[in-house]
């Protein structure tokens, strides 16, 4: 059972959906190399990037370890997206010019294991896009109050990777397989509230949260609720900063 399991029912809800896939697939079309060849999503989730590049002309093919995520993508895809694990990818060698991962090497055990098979089902001379989670800008008040829940959370439970920012280490580790690699940052601004990020805590809407106990659930999130509850009620218009890495394949 994959961790995203629990959280398909709302995780478009509480990660921006739709408008926030287009957001990145703008950003990624950008980047893509033109022609007709289809495009490989690795973590496609509920589809929202996937959508965003097919409304941009390109032609997607998905895959994610999680069912239920998959079935709401499929829901605004159709068959095109199928179920697989990122680091053993059932693809032929080079059947792709392109692939594009969002918000998910992350969340990967062995992100050299998943370069390794990205190249390998990438053409030569191909590109593959990475999208690192976003970070709070410098005048984000309610995303700095997260960032410091997540830093209380990786000393209870590290991160697989540690600490943001991960581009660096994803630079790395794509030179250590002998690619090239170019990071760029870009900036995100949406509307929250207090009140929905209090609610995606509650909800432990954050795969880490789910493996604490109850103590260790108070004793993290516990500051981050009280400072929520002290900001304005109303709608905040956040800032983001994260990197697009564009990996290319000899």
């Amino acid at each position: 059972m994959s961790a995203w399991d629990a959280l398909a029912a709302d995780y478009d809800r509480t990660r921006g959906g739709e408008e926030r896939g287009d957001q990145y697939a703008a950003d990624l079309d950008d980047r893509l190399p033109p022609g007709p060849g289809p495009v490989l999503e690795v973590g496609v989730g509920t589809g929202v990037v996937a959508l965003g590049l097919r409304q941009r002309g390109r032609r997607v093919v998905g895959i994610d370890l999680s069912a239920p995520m998959l079935a709401r993508g499929r829901a605004r895809l159709g068959p095109c997206l199928v179920r697989g694990d990122a680091c053993r990818l059932p693809f032929a060698v080079r059947s792709f010019p392109a692939a594009v991962s969002v918000w998910v090497i992350h969340t990967i055990d062995s992100p050299q294991d998943l370069l390794a098979e990205v190249t390998r089902v990438l053409r030569p001379g191909g590109r593959y896009l990475i999208a690192t989670t976003q970070r709070p800008g410098p005048e984000d008040q309610l995303g700095a109050i997260m960032a410091e829940l997540f830093l209380r959370l990786d000393v209870v439970k590290p991160r697989k990777h540690g600490p943001e920012p991960i581009a660096p280490r994803v630079a790395g580790w794509a030179h250590e397989a002998g690619l090239r690699t170019t990071v760029e940052t870009i900036e995100r601004e949406w509307v929250n509230t207090p009140g929905d990020e209090m609610a995606a805590i509650t909800g432990r809407m954050f795969p880490a949260l789910r493996e604490l106990d109850e103590d260790a659930f108070a004793h993290v999130t516990g500051p981050t609720l009280e400072a929520l509850a002290r900001l304005p009620p109303g709608p905040i218009t956040r800032r983001g900063l994260g990197e697009i890495i564009t990996v290319e394949t000899p």
